[in-house]
């Protein structure tokens, strides 16, 4: 069995390990950061460390939203890096057993969304799509 938190995006449920969530925080000013990708959205200072921040609706290619009371923003430590990404809820915690994850195949040429969701998770009738970080974030490692 392994952990996740679940970020949602409209009415999609994205599973993150919990092993990669650091924290989970509302929304606070974001320090722009000039030239930089339109996914990204600047950076916060979150008790004195410096994390960059991105938008999962930009990076997955879907319109922005208007932050509310339920925007959070959840801390990753990946890959010896802390990043802040942007989601419109995240309060929940799954427990997915491993048979009941499974691959999913993209055309990575042609589907954008595909490039950062490699698995699917599934708990009775709901299905959890599993982020890859190491693709969301562009890890080259």
């Amino acid at each position: 069995m392994s952990l996740y938190v679940i970020a949602k995006i409209d009415e999609e449920e994205y599973a993150i390990n919990i092993e990669k969530v650091q924290t989970i925080e509302k929304v606070m000013p974001i320090t722009r950061v000039p030239q930089t990708e339109s996914h990204v959205k600047g950076v916060i200072n979150l008790r004195g460390e410096i994390i960059p921040v991105i938008s999962l609706r930009a990076k997955l290619g879907l319109p922005e939203k208007k932050y509310d009371e339920d925007t959070r923003i959840v801390v990753l430590k990946a890959y010896d890096m802390l990043v802040g990404m942007i989601v419109d809820n995240a309060n929940e915690v799954v427990d997915i057993a491993e048979e009941d994850i499974d691959n999913l195949v993209f055309n990575e040429a042609s589907d954008e969304f595909g490039k950062f969701v490699s698995k699917v998770g599934k708990i009775k009738d709901k299905v959890f799509l599993i982020l890859d970080l190491k693709k969301l974030l562009d890890v080259r490692v």
